[in-house]
């Protein structure tokens, strides 16, 4: 493979682990706008079904983004012309991880949000 073909190929999968964050931010944001307008009035079972499907999309969304950045990353380094193996070891290949990390505690601080909008609900604030 080429050069431009890689330098294009890595493009692709930043842009596409680009569009993927974007529908991260909607379903986090979604999340926080129902559970701060209607948090308060859902039933357990709501409140369970919400969360459950909340988790599994966004759990699917971030392996994508992480895989996207990975072969993003990986293909850029390798249109520099460094070997494989070399490339895996580049302070590139760590930001999957990080953003990984980022977005998990993104999940964290939405789940403790719900949980303190449904507490509050229980304290009668």
């Amino acid at each position: 493979m080429l050069p431009y073909e890689m330098i294009d190929l890595a493009q692709s999968t930043f842009s596409n682990s680009t569009a993927v964050y974007a529908v991260f931010l909607s379903l986090v944001s979604g999340y926080l706008v129902v559970g701060y307008l209607v948090g308060m009035e859902l039933t357990k079972t709501q409140v369970t079904i919400l969360t459950v499907l909340f988790l599994y999309a966004t759990l699917i969304l971030i392996w994508a983004q992480s895989a996207y950045v990975f072969w993003g990353g990986y293909y850029s380094e390798l249109a520099r012309g460094d070997r494989a193996e070399v490339v895996m070891f580049s302070p590139k290949m760590w930001m999957p991880a990080v953003i990984a990390v980022g977005n998990l505690l993104t999940v964290a601080a939405c789940l403790f949000f719900m949980w303190n909008v449904r507490k509050g609900q229980k304290n009668g604030h």
